[in-house]
This record gives C-alpha cells, sequence and structure tokens, in this order.
C-alpha cells in the first residue's frame, strides 16, 4: 500500500498533511552533537524542514527557521526547538 498522494499547493501546512508526517517531535532524542552552534533552515516551518530544525535543536544548536506565510506552523516548530532548550527565531 502507497502513500496517499499529496495535493496542497506550495506551501503546504502540516496540519493538512495526510498522513501527518514525522517530524521526529516524539520520536528523535539527540546527543549533544551541535552543542553551542547555530543553525539557519529555511523553511523550517513543517515536513522536512521541521524535521531538521527540531533534530539540530535536539543535538545542541539554536536554530533560526525562515518561512513564507505559515505562521501557525512556524510557531509550532519553534515550541519544539524551545522545548529543547534551545533559541528559536522565526523569520517570514
Amino acid at each position: 500500500m502507497g502513500q496517499p498522494a499529496q495535493q496542497q499547493d506550495v506551501p503546504g501546512v502540516q496540519s493538512e498533511m495526510d498522513p501527518t508526517p514525522d517530524c521526529g517531535e516524539e520520536s528523535y532524542k539527540g546527543s549533544g552533537k551541535l552543542t553551542g552552534k547555530a543553525a539557519v533552515i529555511t523553511g523550517g516551518d513543517s515536513g522536512i524542514g521541521r524535521a531538521v530544525a527540531i533534530a539540530f535543536a535536539r543535538e545542541g544548536a539554536d536554530v533560526l527557521i525562515s518561512y513564507l506565510s505559515e505562521d501557525d506552523d512556524a510557531e509550532e516548530t519553534a515550541r519544539y526547538i524551545e522545548d529543547a532548550g534551545r533559541r528559536a527565531v522565526t523569520v517570514r
């Protein structure tokens, strides 16, 4: 069985994706490999960008995410970064 087709206009809204992507919100555990570093992630509000932002934060990096217009998705990603104990900056 394959995955359902994604028919969203770009950029997509995370909450409208079916199936909902696993961005590591619950599954990814970091090990501090990026402690003291900072990362800039474009498209960090959802999908692969969100997964990378969460992973980098859990590895110890402060994270700036840029995004187009998905404010709610960006705020949610920022919460995951901050929950990992790192600084989150969002830039629309």
